[in-house]
């Protein structure tokens, strides 16, 4: 059973499985949370971190990860739900990063392969990590570069793994952050 919600931009899938949500770190087979310059899903920028973390929660299970940010201080605190870092500044969603890679202590670990990210995430257009630029010029239209490797659609950043300039229509992109995300690594 299928069911679309919209106005919130998630889609829900409901069927029987037995760790349920978040079981993998994502929500049930063939949902996808929509990510945008708003939040992610229904989950607004500026909601209470207890709003965000439950929220969250309920669509991709427990957290795997809470840490205070070694980019920006302790001002800053992460939740993480897989390759999903949550930002909270002084306990208020402040922005988010999906990485293809991992968040650790000395910077980004990449990712090698975008099939096994979750939770499964989208921004308009159906975009996601390991998606091509080419692609997302033609999902987004116009983009801005805003950085080596980076672009910006809708309010949303886009990284890519280019090794020259300029960028490859052929890179992939290996993080989508919301623009307001403190630090840049």
């Amino acid at each position: 059973m299928l069911f679309v919600a919209a106005a919130i931009g998630v889609t829900f899938a409901f069927g029987s499985s037995p760790g349920g949500p978040g079981s993998n770190g994502s929500p049930t087979s063939g949902a996808t949370t929509r990510l945008s310059s708003h939040g992610i899903g229904g989950v607004q920028l500026g909601a209470t971190k207890a709003q965000t973390v439950a929220e969250l929660s309920r669509l991709f299970g427990s957290p795997s990860r809470h840490f205070i940010s070694d980019a920006c201080g302790p001002t800053y605190s992460e939740v993480a739900w897989g390759h999903l870092y949550v930002e909270f500044r002084q306990n208020t969603f402040s922005g988010y990063r999906y990485l293809g890679g991992a968040w650790l202590p000395s910077g980004v670990s990449p990712g090698h392969n975008p099939s096994a990210v979750r939770p499964r995430l989208a921004a308009g257009g159906g975009i996601t990590i390991g998606d091509t630029l080419r692609q997302l010029r033609r999902a987004e239209g116009k983009l801005s570069p805003v950085g080596t490797s980076r672009w910006n659609s809708a309010g949303l950043v886009f990284y890519v793994n280019a090794q020259r300039y300029p960028d490859p229509p052929g890179s992939r992109i290996i993080e989508i952050k919301s623009a307001a995300t403190c630090g840049d690594f």
